[in-house]
């Protein structure tokens, strides 16, 4: 067994003790709701006061969490409070007795937790470059607090060394500051609570929290183990820092915590990645492989083609964690690149951080987006004129730098190269190819097949991409994590869609937009009051695009798009990741809990599947009627029909469909399940063809009904129809 290897297993058994020798139980000796010592500063407090020994007789007393906005503070404190300063003592009488100890931490929007004057644990968006925190400082993000949503706190680990290390027999002293992210916050929290594994009967403490749960242990996985080590280190959204990781995948597929490393052994630089997603307990990282000397690695990590940039994607508002798979195996199958993935477990320093998965980082590569190098000195001539990566994504952050081309449009994001890459002279050509290419597409010959954006755009891309992000109605469309992309003229002088990326929030799993109904293109509508670039609108409504559109789609429907292929894809990952499903909920209960921003809430992870399934099949039956429409004009529904209420159950608005062969006088009437009429949402004349009303749960007056069981009946002609549909509150 190698050193490494030797050092690892070492580590498991301290920060985890209960991996290699089992606790007996576990108690608390701190809870958020005790009373605490706090102030709420108005200058920088002495350097002392997070010892035991610190005077705070003069501070206040009340008890946790200190805060506002949430109904979640046992002690209420003005709005737009910056900092809260906090200290608990406790007494341990039998040291050696702990071997574990962990911090919940639940809290809006930063901290900083010290034991007997040492700092142990810093929340991700306060500044690591600085030793003390002062008082008056923000969190550079925003972060939501957990407990009051019904999630569980973040938890910080802390190893046998540790507590021998930072912790007395007799007197010690927790002490947080806790941070907003403004005077203008809306809300802050600060909820902590600490606990201890204890190693046999003895008591000394209380039972902990009815919401908490020992660490996750397991003894083998199908999936590969992901054990990384940061030797300490607090993982921060910038710059990467060391660490050590190891991979264990075995060829028969059974991985065990202490089989040795087979797929990876070595060094890494990591950091964390996204936007909003920092915010979440599961945290998504960004790591690239080095060598000895800190330099890139470009290695194959579970089978995939050798590089050195990559994420790993945390799933957390998709509770099927199969969203984003799914789509970028859709696009491989449809013929364009997108990120190639492997579900996995990773462990983060002793602690088991659930499934993930592991992905390919988008650049250029030729096994990524293989499009041609552009180095710095690559200023004139065939060479200037690619590669180049764009992006449409969040603005101005992160490395986020480019510039907007119109007023009304979004901002183009240099992605490669990089911004702080890019030549000048580079910057002055991608931009003015931007600039010639929307000037077309505002002109009258937009659709010129000779000079319009036929001669710009590999079409086929832009259908299959748009195809993609239109059957996942995935709100993001368009305006953020969207990429284009574009090689040198003498390789392909086109500029193409793509890779698809991110859908986390597409199939019906996002409550604002309208897009958990499954009728209604994106690009009919506006989702959000994000702009987007103007040309995506214009694209799609052009004829010859729509007909490409509706070609592409027919053929896809037999093969990748039909729905017994996704429901197979679907199908075989939720097999795949088998009992690391519920390991994965045991360490992040989200099951039966609202996770920003899901439309539906479920109990079981079956219940997620089968939703996945069903909005998928109604999403294609809508886009199918769809397309019809557009291979033929003159498409008319061949008979009366009413089809099921669709969200059902829903809350607060569903949509009925229906079908009319003809012209026809249309009544559609609400009963409650007495048979009262309670509103007639329709009681009109219409046009033949596809129609639908929107119900959003009210009576004639405009008042909200109450949840229950509701008819819906149709009448049109000589065809009537009844059909139920349940109000959920």
């Amino acid at each position: 067994m190698n050193n490494m290897r030797l050092a690892f297993l070492l580590i498991v058994g301290l920060l985890f003790p209960n991996l290699l020798a089992s606790q007996d139980h576990w108690e608390t000796a701190i809870f958020a709701d005790n009373s605490w010592n706090y102030i709420i500063p108005s200058q920088q407090p002495s350097s002392n006061w997070t010892t035991v020994t610190f005077d705070d007789s003069d501070w206040l007393v009340g008890p946790g969490g200190f805060g506002y906005g949430d109904n979640d503070d046992g002690t209420t404190v003005d709005n737009g409070t910056i900092s809260v300063f906090m200290r608990r003592a406790f007494t341990i009488t039998e040291l050696t007795k702990l071997n574990t100890a962990i911090l919940h931490a639940d809290y809006d929007d930063g901290f900083v937790a010290y034991l007997n004057g040492v700092e142990v644990f810093r929340s991700f968006n306060l500044a690591e470059e600085e030793d003390t925190v002062p008082y008056d400082a923000t969190t550079n993000i925003d972060h939501e607090a957990q407990l009051y949503t019904g999630l569980v706190p973040e938890a910080y680990v802390l190893d046998s060394i540790d507590i021998a290390e930072l912790l007395l027999v007799g007197d010690n002293m927790l002490a947080i500051q806790v941070h907003n992210v403004g005077e203008t916050s809306s809300d802050m929290s600060s909820n902590f609570f600490f606990t201890f594994g204890i190693t046999d009967q003895s008591s000394f403490y209380e039972d902990p929290p009815e919401w908490f749960q020992p660490p996750v242990t397991f003894d083998e996985s199908n999936l590969p183990i992901l054990i990384i080590n940061t030797f300490g280190e607090q993982i921060v959204d910038d710059p990467r820092i060391p660490a050590h990781l190891g991979i264990i995948d075995n060829n028969n597929g059974i991985n065990h915590i202490n089989d040795p490393f087979t797929d990876y052994d070595g060094a890494i630089t990591i950091e964390l990645r996204g936007n909003s997603s920092q915010g979440q307990p599961k945290k998504p990282y960004r790591f690239e492989t080095v060598d000895s000397f800190g330099e890139n690695n470009n290695v194959s990590l579970l089978g995939m083609p050798e590089e050195n940039d990559w994420v790993l994607y945390a799933p957390w508002s998709d509770k099927t964690l199969i969203r984003n798979v799914l789509t970028y195996q859709l696009s491989n199958e449809m013929g364009w690149y997108a990120s190639r993935s492997k579900y996995c477990e990773l462990y983060l320093n002793g602690d088991y951080k659930g499934i993930y998965v592991l992905m390919e980082k988008i650049k250029r590569d030729q096994d990524r987006v293989d499009i041609s190098k552009l180095d710095p000195d690559e200023i004139e001539g065939d060479d200037l004129t690619g590669g180049y990566i764009l992006k449409f994504d969040w603005i101005w952050t992160g490395d986020n730098l480019g510039w907007f081309e119109s007023d009304e449009g979004s901002l183009y994001n240099y992605h490669y190269p990089k911004p702080d890459e890019i030549a000048s002279e580079q910057v002055d050509y991608i931009q003015q190819y931007i600039y010639d290419f929307e000037s077309m597409m505002e002109s009258a010959s937009y659709n010129d097949p000779s000079t319009g954006y036929p001669a710009w755009l590999n079409v086929d891309s832009f259908v299959d991409y748009i195809m993609l992000q239109e059957l996942s109605k995935n709100v993001d469309a368009y305006r953020l994590s969207t990429y284009i992309y574009k090689d040198k003229n003498s390789d392909d002088s086109l500029l193409y869609a793509g890779p698809i990326w991110d859908i986390n929030h597409g199939f019906g799993n996002c409550d604002y937009g309208y897009t958990w109904l499954t009728n209604n293109w994106l690009l009919g509508y506006q989702a959000t009051d994000d702009p987007i670039a103007f040309w995506w609108h214009k694209l799609w409504n052009d004829d010859g695009f729509a007909a490409a559109f509706s070609e592409r789609y027919t053929e896809l429907r037999s093969t990748t798009l039909s729905l017994n292929h996704i429901y197979s894809i679907i199908d075989s990952v939720a097999n795949h990741l088998g009992p690391a499903i519920d390991r994965n909920f045991t360490r992040w209960p989200t099951l039966g809990t609202y996770v920003w921003p899901n439309y539906y809430v479920f109990d079981t992870y079956e219940e997620e599947i089968e939703y996945l399934k069903s909005w998928t099949a109604d999403r294609l039956q809508w886009m199918d009627q769809e397309m019809l429409s557009i291979a033929d004009v003159s498409f008319v529904p061949k008979e009366y029909r009413l089809y099921d209420a669709y969200p059902n159950p829903f809350n607060p608005t569903t949509i009925l469909r229906y079908d009319l062969p003809q012209n026809s006088m249309v009544t559609i009437t609400i009963y409650d399940i007495l048979g009262r009429a309670i509103n007639t949402i329709v009681n009109e004349v219409q046009n033949a063809g596809n129609q639908s009303i929107i119900w959003d749960g009210t009576n004639s007056s405009g008042n909200r009904v109450s949840s229950g069981t509701y008819i819906y009946q149709i009448e049109a002609g000589d065809y009537h129809n009844i059909k139920q549909m349940v109000l959920l509150k």
